[in-house]
């Protein structure tokens, strides 16, 4: 499919970041110096809120979602796996001095996909997928509440939802089996992003756009072409009509905009996926058609918006959560067609691949390894383990061989994933390696999570992270 942001902006924001966000619905305002309660973006004084012929706020613009997209998710989630480096939990914003040093670094940036356009290498731009570059902010998460800055966790109806789900981004020990549309997640189909997802930043395709005319907003979405119409004349949401995107109805408190969309058609997509930075990995946050979110956008000035989104449903999450962050209206965007379905060439493609390796199946080539005895029987035997992934259960089964000549072979055995094949993977780790106690190897599946850990000292645990591109996972594995 066609995942290519065209548009490269880098200018840095003079202002962000994310706090407590008081609405003129508390009595109070959020407009004036800069401040956690607009998120250190200021309005000058005397500056006046622009209206719309017919009498309403205008908040029209064209805005970039792009510039928060290197904000994780949930709090620390880019460090799992060592690739952050060290991440405070309870820090929710950057001092002044991280900021003006992430600041500075990032002006020394270079569009590389920009370059490439500009130099007329239209292929190697394309090849290249560029995305916008994210703009330095204070805040640490997406996540604002709960004050943790982590999601709250799903219910036991909403990890068992997780299991049934299918998606083209395969977990970690996982080797899919594709054989029909339904077999992917809406998103791999092109049909939609879904909710609250389509409403956070992106790694790439951030556009949003915001149009009004009298008794009606549109917010308008580059990614996948979502358009989301929302009445501000007071009619009731509809009676039984479900929708990808919800029924939105819209108010005005203030100058600020609140959007309650409920009648969300629940099961077809995901709530949050993996355009979200730090988000969990596989696709399969379930959502239900009792999920209702409400956002709030406010214009801060002439440049600056700040959205929050909170959502809510009961089947799934044991809790609200809400995400907010600002926003600059750029003018400039260029937004291209985002030829998702017209292009979408992955899901015939994965289909006919996975029937061809099913059938004609590939013996792993077996690679043991030599280490010292002490090591080599405290590995051998059965080691289960279970995957820190807030959306799912499941568990991965490893086994240690210890051979006649003193070698060690370690297989992958199965996981407790739902599997249409129904039988054992039993099948050698890939890369696998081990000095002294630290251990590293590739689990054997058609999409790559490498794990590294270690061996503990009473031989009873290995505790260690497994990545892919999909981010990091922590994960311990104990002896059966």
């Amino acid at each position: 499919m066609s995942r290519i942001m065209p548009r490269v902006s880098s200018v840095l924001l003079g202002a962000a970041a994310a706090a407590i966000f008081i609405t003129a619905a508390h009595g109070q305002s959020i407009l004036g110096p800069p401040s956690e309660a607009n998120h250190f973006i200021e309005t000058p004084k005397g500056w006046v809120h622009p209206k719309t012929p017919w009498g309403e706020p205008d908040i029209q613009a064209t805005l970039n979602m792009m510039q928060a997209a290197g904000i994780p998710l949930e709090r620390c989630a880019n460090a799992i796996g060592g690739r952050g480096g060290p991440c405070d939990m309870n820090k929710a914003w950057l001092t002044d001095a991280e900021y003006k040093r992430a600041l500075d670094a990032a002006a020394g940036r270079v569009d590389v996909g920009r370059d490439l356009i500009e130099k007329g290498e239209f292929g190697a731009a394309l090849l290249r997928g560029v995305t916008d570059p994210n703009t330095p902010q204070r805040q640490t998460t997406l996540i604002v509440d709960p004050p943790s800055g982590l999601l709250p966790a799903l219910t036991p109806e909403g990890k068992k939802r997780a299991l049934q789900m299918r998606s083209g981004w395969s977990l970690p020990g996982e080797s899919p089996a594709y054989d029909w549309a339904t077999d992917f997640d809406s998103w791999d189909r092109c049909t939609t992003r879904g909710m609250p997802s389509s409403m956070m930043p992106y790694r790439y395709n951030g556009g949003f756009r915001i149009w009004q005319a009298p008794g009606v907003v549109v917010f308008e979405l580059e990614m996948i072409h979502d358009a989301r119409v929302i009445f501000t004349d007071g009619r009731p949401p509809l009676k039984g009509g479900k929708a990808y995107m919800g029924d939105a109805r819209g108010r005005w408190e203030g100058n600020t905009l609140v959007v309650e969309t409920t009648n969300y058609k629940g099961g077809h997509a995901p709530m949050i996926n993996l355009a979200v930075v730090g988000s969990p990995p596989g696709n399969r946050f379930p959502q239900s058609d009792q999920m209702k979110t409400t956002e709030r956008i406010t214009r801060l000035n002439d440049d600056m918006w700040l959205y929050e989104i909170k959502t809510e449903d009961p089947v799934i999450l044991t809790g609200p959560f809400t995400v907010r962050y600002p926003m600059r209206h750029d003018p400039t965007y260029e937004w291209w067609e985002y030829a998702c379905h017209e292009g979408n060439t992955i899901v015939p493609n994965y289909t006919n691949t996975s029937r061809h390796e099913r059938e004609n199946p590939e013996p792993e080539v077996a690679e043991p390894i030599q280490v010292p005895a002490e090591i080599a029987g405290a590995l051998a035997g059965r080691w289960v383990g279970r995957p820190e992934i807030k959306t799912i259960d499941y568990d991965i089964e490893l086994e240690f061989v210890r051979n006649p000549d003193g070698t060690v072979l370690g297989k992958l055995i199965r996981t407790t994933l739902p599997d249409p094949r129904e039988k054992p993977i039993n099948q050698p780790l890939r890369n696998f390696t081990m000095k002294e106690r630290r251990i590293n190897f590739q689990f054997p599946n058609t999409q790559p999570w490498g794990f590294a850990g270690e061996l503990s000292a009473d031989g009873t645990a290995i505790t260690g992270v497994t990545n892919s591109a999909q981010g990091g996972v922590a994960i311990t594995f104990r002896k059966r």
